[in-house]
C-alpha cells in the first residue's frame, strides 16, 4: 500500500530574470513498511522534497498524497500544514 506519493512535483523560485528549477517532475511513491533514503548532490532538491513531503512548504505544480489525500486539500491555504494519519 502506497503511503506517501509525489506526482509531477515541481517547485520553482524566482530569482531576478532565472528562474531555478529546484524540483521538476518528481514522482515518487514510498509503500507502507519500507526504509527509503533521499540522496544527491549539493544543490539538488533533496532538502525541497523534504519540505514538500513534511508540509512545510507549497508545490508551485503537482500533488503530494498521504494516504492517498491531496495535502493541499488537508492543509488548505496555509503554508505549514498539521494533520493526523
Amino acid at each position: 500500500m502506497t503511503i506517501l506519493e509525489t506526482r509531477d512535483l515541481k517547485k520553482y523560485y524566482n530569482s531576478g530574470e532565472n528562474t531555478v528549477k529546484a524540483l521538476d517532475g518528481v514522482n515518487l511513491k514510498i509503500e507502507d513498511g519500507t526504509f527509503t533514503a533521499i540522496v544527491g548532490t549539493s544543490g539538488s532538491g533533496k532538502s525541497t522534497l523534504l519540505h514538500m513531503l513534511g508540509g512545510l512548504d507549497r508545490p508551485t505544480e503537482g500533488k503530494v498524497l498521504i494516504d492517498k489525500k491531496d495535502m493541499n486539500s488537508i492543509c488548505g491555504r496555509f503554508t505549514v500544514c498539521r494533520f493526523k494519519i
